[in-house]
């Protein structure tokens, strides 16, 4: 963790949505064995839908199971929230894959790949309130480091 209200903040939470009736399948301890602010990585199932790790980013080794029924209400549960920097599809089908990814609301949609991660050559940046402004990274980061200006020069014969 970055620091040790942020290790506070997560463990905090996941005690709070173990009370809620979260179970933590594995992790959501302090690493003992060492200096710093590390946690386990951790993944819970049956989180309340409104209970903030459901919903909010913590930034932290922690992942919730939602479970959902069909195609349509996972993609209804992923488009669910205010926060949308990545997300990942995993399908044998490409076209169900694609079929999804086109539904999804996320700034960055990878297909049988991990969430996290990046293409430097691809333009990097969330969607909601995951991101602000302009992408950077690839072609993009052109656009997001450019000042634009305009110089007029005029021959010094028409003075």
């Amino acid at each position: 963790m970055i620091n040790a209200q942020a290790l506070t903040r997560l463990t905090e939470a996941i005690d709070s949505a173990r009370t809620a009736g979260a179970t933590v399948l594995t992790g959501g301890v302090r690493t003992a064995d060492r200096d710093g602010w590390y946690l386990e990585p951790t993944l819970l199932e049956g989180v309340p839908a409104e209970h903030p790790l459901a919903s909010e980013e913590f930034f932290g080794p922690v992942a919730v199971l939602l479970p959902a029924a069909d195609l349509d209400e996972a993609i209804a549960l992923a488009n669910d929230t205010r926060h949308s920097l990545s997300t990942s599809v995993h399908s044998r089908s490409l076209d169900v894959a694609l079929a999804a990814a086109d539904r999804l609301d996320a700034g960055m949609i990878r297909i049988n790949a991990p969430s996290s991660g990046v293409d430097y050559h691809l333009p990097f940046g969330g969607a909601k309130a995951a991101s602000y402004g302009s992408r950077e990274q690839g072609q993009a980061v052109l656009d997001f480091y450019t000042a634009s200006r305009t110089v007029s020069v005029l021959p010094t014969e028409t003075y």
